[in-house]
């Protein structure tokens, strides 16, 4: 198996209106493709179930950081933050 490909989008330490900012975009972005996923797979007649799972946990995640966002922002803390992404190929064959 072919070793995975690694990708570190965020990293860096952050005001935590910055990483409010960040991440809520990030999370958005998720949300806004699921959105989309859903109206082109009813359009089609396909199984929306997974996507409409993730814009619920994706909004759950949202409103959990903002929680723990607000508290940092209420003591002026800056934050290290680190979003990593690694990207594996499953059906990989060598020729």
């Amino acid at each position: 198996m072919k070793k995975p490909h690694s990708f570190k989008l965020v990293n860096g330490k952050f005001a935590a209106h910055d990483v409010r900012k960040i991440l809520m975009e990030m999370i958005q972005s998720k949300i806004n493709y699921h959105t989309r996923e859903i109206f082109s797979l009813e359009e089609r007649g396909g199984d929306t179930t997974h996507s409409e799972k993730r814009v619920v946990q994706l909004r759950k995640s949202a409103e959990t950081l903002k929680k723990v966002l607000s508290k940092a922002e209420a003591k002026g803390s800056n934050l290290s933050v680190t979003v990593q992404v690694e990207i594996e190929f499953l059906d990989y064959k060598v020729y």
